[in-house]
C-alpha cells in the first residue's frame, strides 16, 4: 500500500475534530486583506466590530471577526503567547470581550510551525499551551497556518504535517470548548483528510486578485466537491473586494463573480475588507438571495456542469505561487439547493465578451445532484436572476451575454417536473436518472460564444473527474 493510502487509512481510525460546528460554511471577516501586518491592533479591531454591526452584517450571518497574523510578539516565561503590547495594550482577552459585546464571535490566528508566515512565534511544541490560552481568551475560531513547519509542496501529503494538525486538533478537543478550526495548508491534497482534522481547509495559496482566484481556487475546487459538506468545507480563501484602499483587490465585476462562485461552491464567506468597503461591495456582500445559496442546508458543493476550457487533471494543477494564464473560455457551475438549483455562468476570456446559451436541464449532469436529492428529468424551469432580483418566467434555456474578464450572471431555477402519463405502460427512465452519473456522450447544440471556430460537443468536458486520491 502506498504511504499516502496507509496514512489515509490510519486517519479514519483516530479521533476526529469533535466540536459540532460548521454545519454551514462559516461567515465573517478576516483582517489580512485589509491590514496585513500594518494595522492589526485593538483599536482597528474595535472599529471593524463597530462597522460590522453598523452595516447589519451579523444579522445576515457574518458572525466571526478573525485576527490574522502579526498579533503575537513573543512567548513569556510560562510558554504562553504574548500579544504585541503596542497594538494590544490591554491584552487579547480585552479585545475578545469587546467583540463578544457586539454579538460577534472572536477568531485568532496561529501557525503549526516554529514561526508564523510573518515571523512571529509559532505553535510547534506548544499546541496544548496555545489551545488552552486561546480558550481562556474566549476564542470561538482558530485559523492555523502552515509556514515554517514540515510539509510537502506536491502530492503525496506530508505525514508530519498531518501529525502536527492532529496535535492541535486534539488539544482543542481536550479544552471542552467548541472552537471552529480552520486549516490553512494551501494544498488541494488536504481535502481527503480535512474532515478528520478541521472544520474547513484551504485548497490553495492566497487569493489576491482575479488571476490568483483562477489559479488557486476556481480551477482547483472544481475537482474537490466530493470532500465538502456539513461540518467539512473546502476553503478557496477569503473574499477580495474592489476597494483600492485594501492590500488586495479585484475589479467590481470580478469581486461579484467571486461571491457568486463561492456561494455555489458552498465556500466560507470571509470578508477581506471592512473599513473601506464601498457601496458596490456592500451591495454584493449583503445580497440575501446569494447568501442563502451559500448557506443552503443541503450542504452540497457545486460543480462545473459545462465548460469549453482546456482539459485538465487535478494533479496537473501545480501548487506553486506562479500564475498560469487564465484560458479564454467559459464555464457553467451548478449546485443543488433545497428548492432547486443555483447556476453561475462565467466568462474567463480577458479580451472578448461571450454569448452563452445553457439548457436548464443540464444541471442534472452534475454527479453531486444525485447525492440525497435525485435529479428527476425535466426540460423547463422557473428562472430567477439573483442579482437583478427578477423572475424571468418558465424557460428551457438561459441566454446571456457576458462581458469580458471575469464577468458572470447567477440564477436560481426551480425545475418543472413533467407529470407521469396516465397509462399502464411503463415510462422509459432517462439514462442519466437511471445511472446517477454523467452521460458518456452528449448530443445537443453546443453553447455559442465569440470564437472563430464553432465549439464542438466533445470539447465539453462532462467526464472531467478528480484523479484518484
Amino acid at each position: 500500500m502506498a504511504l499516502w493510502k496507509l496514512l489515509l487509512a490510519c486517519l479514519h481510525q483516530v479521533d476526529a475534530l469533535d466540536n459540532g460546528l460548521g454545519l454551514l460554511p462559516q461567515m465573517g471577516y478576516n483582517t489580512w486583506n485589509d491590514f496585513e501586518c500594518e494595522g492589526v491592533s485593538a483599536k482597528n479591531i474595535s472599529k471593524v466590530a463597530d462597522k460590522m454591526v453598523e452595516l447589519g452584517l451579523p444579522a445576515l450571518g457574518y458572525e466571526y471577526l478573525i485576527i490574522d497574523d502579526c498579533w503575537a510578539d513573543h512567548r513569556g516565561k510560562d510558554g504562553k503567547l504574548v500579544p504585541d503590547r503596542n497594538a494590544f495594550p490591554h491584552g487579547m482577552k480585552h479585545v475578545a470581550d469587546y467583540v463578544h459585546s457586539k454579538g460577534l464571535k472572536f477568531g485568532i490566528y496561529m501557525d503549526r510551525g516554529r514561526w508564523t508566515c510573518a515571523g512571529r512565534p509559532g505553535s510547534q511544541g506548544y499546541e496544548e499551551v496555545d489551545a488552552k490560552t486561546f480558550v481562556s481568551w474566549g476564542a470561538d475560531y482558530v485559523k492555523t497556518d502552515s509556514c515554517n513547519g514540515p510539509d510537502s509542496l506536491e502530492d503525496p501529503p506530508s505525514a508530519a504535517a498531518i501529525a502536527q494538525y492532529q496535535l492541535f486538533r486534539d488539544a482543542l478537543n481536550a479544552t471542552g470548548r467548541p472552537v471552529f478550526l480552520a486549516l490553512s495548508g494551501w494544498h488541494n491534497w488536504y481535502s481527503p483528510y480535512g474532515e478528520s482534522l478541521a472544520n474547513s481547509w484551504r485548497i490553495g495559496y492566497d487569493v489576491r486578485n482575479w488571476q490568483s482566484a483562477w489559479n488557486f481556487a476556481i480551477r482547483v475546487n472544481g475537482f474537490l466537491s466530493d470532500f465538502g459538506g456539513p461540518g467539512r468545507w473546502n476553503d478557496p480563501d477569503m473574499l477580495v473586494g474592489s476597494s483600492s484602499k485594501t492590500a488586495v483587490q479585484m475589479t467590481p465585476q470580478q469581486s461579484r463573480t467571486q461571491f457568486s462562485l463561492w456561494s455555489v461552491m458552498a465556500a466560507p464567506l470571509l470578508l477581506g475588507s471592512m473599513l473601506s468597503m464601498g457601496h458596490h461591495d456592500l451591495e454584493t456582500y449583503t445580497n440575501t438571495e446569494v447568501i442563502a445559496v451559500d448557506q443552503d442546508p443541503l450542504g452540497i458543493q457545486g460543480e462545473i456542469v459545462w465548460e469549453n476550457c482546456p482539459l485538465r487533471k487535478r494533479t496537473n494543477i501545480k501548487q506553486s505561487q506562479f500564475y498560469d494564464e487564465i484560458p479564454a473560455c467559459q464555464q457553467v457551475w451548478a449546485r443543488p439547493i433545497t428548492d432547486g438549483f443555483a447556476i453561475v455562468l462565467l466568462n474567463l476570456d480577458a479580451e472578448k465578451p461571450a454569448n452563452v446559451s445553457f439548457a436548464v436541464s443540464d444541471v442534472c449532469w452534475s454527479s453531486q445532484a444525485f447525492v440525497g436529492k435525485p435529479c428527476n428529468f425535466f426540460e423547463e424551469a422557473s428562472v430567477r436572476d439573483l442579482w437583478r432580483k427578477e423572475h424571468l418566467g418558465i424557460r428551457k434555456f438561459i441566454n446571456v451575454t457576458l462581458a469580458r474578464d471575469g464577468a458572470s450572471q447567477m440564477f436560481k431555477i426551480k425545475p418543472i417536473i413533467p407529470q407521469a402519463p396516465h397509462t399502464s405502460a411503463k415510462k422509459k427512465t432517462p439514462a442519466s436518472t437511471a445511472t446517477g452519473h454523467r452521460p458518456k456522450s452528449r448530443h445537443r447544440e453546443p453553447v455559442s460564444s465569440h470564437f472563430s471556430v464553432a465549439l464542438e460537443t466533445d470539447a465539453v468536458h462532462f467526464l472531467q473527474q478528480p484523479d484518484e486520491l
